[in-house]
């Protein structure tokens, strides 16, 4: 399949088309924020509200997002009352309405009618109970409360464990051994968990309790407003449906599921949640959490994915912290939460640049998905002190060469007034930026109009290493001070996110290292294909960055590729172990295979590089910086897709110019933007042969010819333009 360009030809009434609603974009393409309707809600001001929305700040919907406070109560006749009336003036002034499922966040507490209606059915945790004794000796003692996982004893030293459940009965353990030492007696039990919010959510992880919440909440919109689905109502939105705040989320039907995935009982292996249990620990950790993603996966966010469409509506949201460093401890695996999910979301909050190389693993799993539309909800706890109208456009800007075409800010507020507003304000109540939203809605939605659909080009892979990630994580670890944030040293997949996308400007794909085995990853001629339907990329190299562990099939498969004719590029840390339990050596001999390297040994500290008589190349880089990795890079990629050559380079931070290419109906459509405050000069070359035209995001206005020349690098042909770019602006180059 091609990956850069077709040669379709395009007609005059096509670009037509295409200049209009760029020029004029339709309503679909504009911002939605959250309106958090706090306080009183009336049926006049939810009018007032609604109308400066579109005519003051250029908005084309809301997504109403009730707060505990609201009066009427939410779930009641009365606030339905009000949300018809929400519908009605929606109607009326031709906005869209996005539904958003509960009261505040996290989604799952229906207004607290989950928790007093189904309290069996909230979320649960695991707790570890642990006790200590000397041997030899009888041990007796009583059951903990909650229901039992586990039970194991564990030697101190040798790390010998044994299976305390046959010793058993009614409630009771009797239990002796002969073996001197340091016993540790585990009781692992699931009981119910409390809440940091209002009321508790439901148990996630179980599909009953899901449904239990979709009856309370979803049906009774569907009851009263269905026959909007479709019209007014588009999309359902569901909110940090993860573990934050209880990150020994668990559910009782673990170990059922688990042996089903694993083969094996998992009850014996418990203790390799909290503690070092062996040579086998990162293999048992990564099957304890890839358990618990799975049934994620298969719990909240499927089940609603499926009322969605059967009611004829989009679903899309997002889990806690889908930006962290390690997703295992927020959101279980960020690839397999949005296997159901229409429009997969990033949630890009707390302040400009937090979280930024994370982004691009929820566009990347949209690429995997085959789905094309990426939403993002962004602006939420920006410091309001620093945010301005060039915030506005800066973060927009940055998300969208990350991939996201759907914009929902956050947000608009029923009373700006009450105290427990979530800054910052991003409506016409707004003094510092009311004047400039209907400007900025033009610029989201031409931007998003071009961006809307299509495919990425992309060239290279990298490995999402969440067999590190989660063989890492344990809980309660001491070092452990932030949730999302607790990663082994050797981790470093976001700082090579920040040097592609920032400094190097090569743009890339996660691929998830599970994924990679199935065949839509098809190894042809010393490349990877992504085989989807819409979404087709081409790799011309693989990245595995920093891991200790490794799925066996996963390093064979990449050996394939390098075998071919494949460039594989290493960072950090080769792997040495294996997820299968006694596989650590398989690992190892492919680690031999590919890079020449024995990874059980202290790694070299000097780039080392093999190759095969098929021209497959193996780079490792044990300390990857912008240097070492744009050498490497440029040598063995040297025709890239997009090549910007700055006549200076920019100030280190999150600003930066970066770009995105996608093929939508046979054209190419490049944007670049500047995010800095700086005002930069470049020299941009396409690879292939095109006649390109600019268009500009922040006026609508199109240049039909944009001085170009062809130029060669390495034998291929490429398009060679002049870029000026102002601070914060950005541009498109749309071939014709």
């Amino acid at each position: 399949m091609p990956t850069t360009r077709s040669n379709l030809c395009h007609t005059g009434s096509e670009s037509e088309v295409w200049k209009s609603r760029f020029q004029s974009p339709p309503s679909e393409y504009k911002p939605m924020p959250f309106w958090f309707i706090n306080g009183e809600l009336t049926k006049s001001g939810i009018y007032k509200q609604l109308k400066d929305a579109k005519e003051l700040a250029g908005f084309t919907g809301v997504s109403p997002l009730p707060c505990v406070d609201i009066k009427p109560k939410f779930l009641s006749d009365e606030y339905f009352a009000r949300y018809a009336d929400i519908m009605d003036a929606a109607k009326e002034l031709d906005l869209e309405v996005i539904y958003y499922d509960d009261a505040g966040f996290p989604s799952g507490m229906a207004g607290g009618k989950m928790e007093k209606q189904y309290p069996e059915h909230t979320r649960k945790r695991l707790d570890l109970v642990e006790k200590q004794f000397v041997g030899a000796m009888r041990f007796f003692d009583r059951l903990p409360r909650g229901k039992l996982m586990g039970a194991v004893a564990m030697h101190a030293e040798t790390k010998e464990r044994v299976d305390l459940r046959p010793f058993i009965k009614e409630n009771e353990l009797e239990w002796e051994t002969s073996q001197l030492g340091v016993w540790k007696v585990m009781y692992f039990v699931l009981v119910t968990d409390g809440t940091h919010k209002e009321y508790r959510q439901a148990d996630y992880l179980d599909p009953e309790a899901v449904e239990h919440l979709i009856t309370l909440t979803y049906d009774q919109y569907a009851l009263r407003f269905g026959e909007e689905f479709g019209k007014t109502i588009k999309t359902v939105f569901f909110d940090d449906v993860g573990f934050y705040r209880y990150p020994r989320g668990w559910t009782a039907r673990f170990n059922e599921a688990f042996e089903a995935l694993n083969g094996y009982d998992p009850a014996p292996h418990y203790p390799a949640l909290w503690y070092d249990v062996g040579p086998e620990t990162e293999a048992l950790r990564h099957a304890f959490f890839r358990t618990r993603a799975e049934l994620l996966a298969e719990g909240f966010p499927k089940l609603v994915s499926e009322w969605a469409k059967k009611n004829g509506l989009k679903d899309t949201g997002h889990p806690p912290g889908n930006y962290g460093p390690n997703p295992v401890a927020m959101n279980g695996d960020i690839f397999k939460f949005y296997r159901y999910t229409t429009i997969p979301l990033m949630d890009s909050i707390i302040g400009y640049g937090y979280g930024q190389n994370g982004f691009k693993m929820i566009s990347s799993a949209a690429d995997y998905y085959d789905r094309p539309d990426v939403a993002v909800e962004t602006y939420g706890a920006f410091p309001e002190e620093t945010f301005n109208t060039d915030t506005l456009y800066r973060n927009a800007m940055d998300l969208f060469t990350r991939g996201v075409n759907i914009v929902i800010p956050h947000a608009m507020w029923n009373d700006v007034t009450l105290e427990e507003r979530i800054p910052p304000l991003v409506s016409s109540d707004s003094e510092k930026i009311a004047a400039d939203l209907p400007d900025y809605s033009e610029f989201i939605g031409r931007a998003s109009f071009l961006l809307r659909g299509g495919r990425r080009v992309s060239d290279i892979a990298v490995l999402y290493p969440y067999e590190e990630l989660a063989g890492w994580y344990r809980f309660e670890d001491p070092a452990n001070h932030f949730q999302g944030d607790f990663v082994s040293p050797i981790t470093d997949y976001l700082e090579i996110s920040g040097l592609l996308s920032r400094e190097l400007r090569r743009d890339f794909t996660f691929v998830h290292s599970e994924f990679f085995l199935e065949e839509k990853y098809r190894l042809q001629d010393g490349r990877i294909h992504l085989d989807n339907q819409r979404i087709h990329q081409e790799y011309r190299a693989m990245i595995m960055t920093g891991s200790s562990i490794i799925t066996p099939e996963t390093l064979a498969k990449i050996n394939a590729f390098y075998q071919q004719g494949g460039t594989v590029i290493a960072t950090t840390q080769l792997p040495h172990k294996s997820t299968k339990l006694g596989g650590d050596k398989e690992v190892v001999d492919l680690v031999q295979t590919i890079f020449g390297i024995d990874s059980t040994e202290d790694q070299t500290k000097e780039i080392q590089t093999q190759r095969n008589d098929r021209g497959g190349c193996a780079v490792f880089i044990p300390d990857p910086n912008r240097e070492t990795l744009s050498t490497v890079i440029d040598a063995l990629l040297p025709v890239p897709d997009v090549s910007i050559l700055l006549d200076e380079q920019l100030p280190e931070g999150p600003s930066h110019l970066s770009y995105i290419h996608k093929v939508k109906d046979g054209r190419d459509i490049y944007y670049l933007s500047n995010s800095s405050d700086e005002s930069i000069k470049a020299t941009v070359q396409l690879r292939g042969r095109l006649t390109p035209q600019s268009w500009n995001p922040h006026t609508g206005e199109i240049q039909e010819e944009w001085l170009h020349h062809a130029v060669k690098k390495a034998e291929v042909e490429y398009t060679e333009v002049v870029l000026e770019l102002s601070p914060i602006q950005s541009v498109f180059i749309v071939s014709q």
